[in-house]
């Protein structure tokens, strides 16, 4: 896969800038920038897509521009679910532990969240965990938003699609994610590497993430800590091909010459939808029917913390 040099910039901007915090306030504008842009989408996503593997393994709703140590640059995008449901989580109440993320929207109309007090997920008692909401709002275009390490936060279902460009980095530099990055050309190694060092618990000796008192869902009028959580898949492929290709035809990723090259090698399911794409017939925007252990609705979370519905 190429990386176009935009990210690359961004991500050496992050990499070399010791404060973290400083690094992504002087990016903002970039980001806001590269949102806009649609030349450079269109030469990230064909970069990305010269691996023919990217569509065969599409279940997650993230199409990645860089992975780079602690550095993570990708398009998320943000969907309807299946129901036409209103206010249900598009995932779990989480946080990024100790990475930082600055994100912008790309295409959509955004999407409605809340973001918790950073750190607070950590008042807990026997009968659950005691959140402290900051904000409550809805990300829209030209509004960069930043998320602080470990603040936890959650992001509501759309009622159409919708794609950020995030970026993530460590909120300090940390030497392990140096020697990681020695490694990106073999993530399969990578994988393996940080897999062991969970398991034989060296995590915080070697400052990796932790996995655990990450996710969170409100039950039994608590919120409570979600056990056991494996975030690996968003949907089924031909659910999440249909998000990604009707965030292609949003921003107008749609040359026939490209896309009539692209079907030799991917998967049967993206047939019909290049063929709509090029032919500027409307993709239905029906999004993913979703995973019954991360629907939760907003009235839930709200009600859990004692918080005004809204």
């Amino acid at each position: 896969m190429h990386n176009h040099p935009a990210i690359l910039d961004l991500s050496r901007s992050l990499i070399e800038n010791p404060d973290r915090y400083e690094a992504h306030d002087k990016a903002r504008p970039i980001i806001n920038q590269l949102c806009q842009d649609r030349d450079f989408l269109h030469d990230a996503l064909r970069g990305q897509l010269e691996n023919p593997a990217l569509l065969h393994n599409a279940t997650e709703l993230m199409i990645p521009l860089l992975y780079n140590g602690d550095i993570i640059i990708s398009l998320n995008i943000f969907c309807p679910i299946k129901d036409m449901a209103k206010d249900i989580t598009h995932d779990n109440i989480h946080h990024h532990g100790w990475r930082l993320l600055t994100t912008g929207v790309v295409s959509g109309d955004g999407y409605e969240t809340i973001n918790f007090v950073r750190g607070s997920h950590k008042n807990q008692t026997d009968d659950g965990v005691n959140l402290e909401v900051e904000e409550i709002f809805r990300h829209v275009a030209g509004n960069v938003r930043f998320v602080d390490s470990f603040q936890a936060h959650v992001v509501f279902h759309t009622d159409s699609v919708c794609c950020t460009l995030a970026v993530w980095s460590a909120d300090r530099k940390i030497f392990t994610q140096k020697i990681k990055r020695h490694f990106k050309d073999f993530p399969n190694f990578r994988r393996l590497a940080v897999k062991a060092a969970h398991k034989i618990r060296l995590n915080s000796v070697l400052n990796l993430n932790d996995r655990k008192g990450t996710y969170f869902h409100p039950e039994g009028g608590k919120i409570q800590e979600t056990k056991n959580y494996h975030k690996n898949f968003d949907g089924y492929r031909r659910e999440v091909l249909r998000c990604w290709f009707k965030f292609f035809e949003q921003v107008g990723f749609n040359n026939a010459d490209y896309w009539v090259g692209q079907k030799k090698e991917a998967p049967a399911e993206t047939f019909s939808l290049i063929n709509k794409l090029i032919s500027n017939e409307p993709i239905s925007d029906i999004g993913i029917t979703g995973h019954p252990r991360r629907r939760f609705s907003k009235s839930q979370i709200l009600e859990s913390l004692g918080h005004p519905a809204q």
